[in-house]
């Protein structure tokens, strides 16, 4: 059966498809699951019925290991969290997963287990496992008693940890846009610090941040649409075509390709910068009303492309927004600027 047969010496996890091993890890903690998520992203082989041996399973392994697609798990220690967890998942799932173990505690002895022991979302918990693991994209965002002459800006402080997700709401005239141009080095503040990933924002490199504004209806750039998207992109950039082509495809804009950008509808503009900022990977997200100009399918597609972000890539992304599909997110840090409550 393979996968139900011992664990050769120094192998902490094997993963088969059926009974043909196709991984192997003899790493520690969660580094062999994500390893393996690593390895699926080149692995073009059958993946139909996952099964996994793994040293020990608890519940940050069941969540990662449901996660990656495996159906079929065998555990030489498993956690009373993490079979209550599968009970759960299959609960409340059509896919089953099945459960097999030799020894059984109440709880791994370690704080990963007790950070996820009263949570349920799995994407909540993908989150903050790849966190901990410093597995994420984004960067850390430290703003301390920042003041402008303009909005609320009057020593304002908050803090994003790296891969963080901040929605700023308020009402008009309290200063969400003209922070987004400060934290974009648009505009400098009277006082106080930004620091984006320790640094002061003049010290990251280029492609750090990627700024979406507001409106784009008055943009002309005398450029295609590929070439716009370019723009995320060094001139040393590997497989730059299939990047471009990729980020297109990702905000529904293939059929874009081949016009001049100031001929595009704002809305249009709009998902084509989405378009730049995913190409270029930017590890801070600065996104003002972005979908503001858009109809409802757009405005789903932008949603749902801020939700994968947040648990695929996991740039760390500061939205400013009136949309109430997007305040309804979970998961974010709320700012409150001017008089909203």
């Amino acid at each position: 059966m393979g996968y139900l047969d011992p664990l050769p010496e120094n192998v902490s996890l094997q993963v088969f498809n059926d009974s043909e091993l196709i991984f192997f890890s003899s790493g520690k903690w969660l580094h062999p699951l994500f390893e393996f998520e690593e390895f699926l992203k080149t692995y073009s082989g059958p993946r139909n019925n996952l099964c996994s041996h793994d040293s020990a399973i608890g519940k940050a392994a069941a969540v990662l290991t449901i996660r990656l697609g495996i159906k079929k798990i065998n555990a030489e220690l498993v956690s009373e969290n993490a079979r209550n967890f599968i009970s759960f998942y299959n609960e409340n799932s059509s896919e089953q997963v099945e459960l097999k173990f030799t020894n059984s505690v109440p709880k791994l002895l370690c704080q990963t287990e007790n950070q996820l022991e009263t949570l349920s979302d799995i994407d909540e918990m993908y989150f903050l496992l790849r966190q901990r693991a410093k597995l994420v994209q984004g960067v850390d965002v430290s703003v301390k008693n920042l003041c402008y002459k303009f909005g609320d800006i009057r020593n304002l402080s908050f803090e994003i940890k790296c891969g963080g997700h901040l929605m700023i709401l308020g009402e008009n005239g309290a200063g969400k846009t003209t922070l987004l141009r400060i934290l974009a080095g648009i505009y400098k503040a009277h006082s106080g610090s930004v620091l984006i990933d320790g640094k002061p924002l003049s010290d990251n490199p280029k492609y750090t941040i990627g700024y979406i504004p507001q409106s784009l209806d008055e943009t002309q750039f005398d450029l295609s649409v590929e070439e716009v998207v370019s723009l995320g992109l060094d001139s040393h950039t590997k497989d730059k075509n299939k990047k471009i082509y990729n980020a297109l495809e990702r905000t529904s804009c293939l059929n874009l390709r081949g016009r001049n950008f100031s001929s595009l509808s704002g809305g249009e503009k709009q998902k084509v910068s989405l378009a730049r900022c995913l190409c270029q990977n930017a590890k801070l997200l600065l996104l003002d009303e972005p979908t503001a100009s858009l109809d409802y399918e757009n405005k789903k597609m932008v949603v749902d492309i801020l939700r994968s972000l947040t648990v695929s890539e996991i740039p760390t992304i500061i939205v400013v927004t009136h949309d109430r599909e997007l305040t309804q997110m979970r998961g974010w840090q709320v700012l409150t600027m001017g008089g909203e409550k």
